[in-house]
């Protein structure tokens, strides 16, 4: 018959070896959950910064749709995307004309009128404004697969509003 102390280090021993095999499980799994962590955080960010791009290309197109310059224009894309780097934002301007079963689309720009400088559309073009950023990636070492090109640390952001004009 075993006495409580032979019993309790039987179950000392069994013990100590499932502590070690809890810290291998951890140790195999928590790079495993490191990685998920931060494609949350990144796709998180990107997320965020393409919302705050949209909105820019909508608010710019919106400001070309009733008629103001090009400098009004782009000055409106880059006060809505002020919480991005504005030096990196790329913004196109151009209007768009349907004739005859397609659309040819121009640059857009400047004309002196009665009520000041506004752009050149016509009334009915389309006006469409695409902007871009380089979105800098927070985990490149982590997830090298996301990057544009290799070694940039940057996914180009792109996107484009349309609006008729006034």
């Amino acid at each position: 018959m075993q006495t409580t102390d032979q019993y309790n280090q039987k179950l000392s021993k069994l013990w100590d070896r499932r502590a070690g095999t809890a810290t291998v499980e951890l140790a195999l799994v928590l790079p495993l959950l490191l990685l998920l962590l931060m494609g949350i955080v990144e796709f998180g960010l990107l997320f965020e910064d393409f919302m705050l791009l949209k909105n820019a290309a909508r608010e710019g197109a919106r400001t070309g749709a009733t008629g103001a310059s090009t400098t009004a224009i782009a000055d409106r894309v880059e006060n809505a995307a002020a919480q991005l780097s504005t030096e990196a934002l790329t913004t196109t301007q151009k209007y768009g004309v349907y004739d005859e079963g397609s659309w040819t689309w121009y640059s857009l720009g400047n004309v002196s009128a009665d009520e000041g400088i506004i752009n050149n559309a016509p009334t009915g073009a389309f006006i469409k404004i695409e902007v871009s950023y380089p979105h800098p990636l927070v985990a490149t070492g982590i997830l090298p697969g996301l990057e544009d090109e290799p070694g940039s640390g940057t996914i180009n952001l792109t996107t484009t509003a349309t609006f008729r004009r006034e």
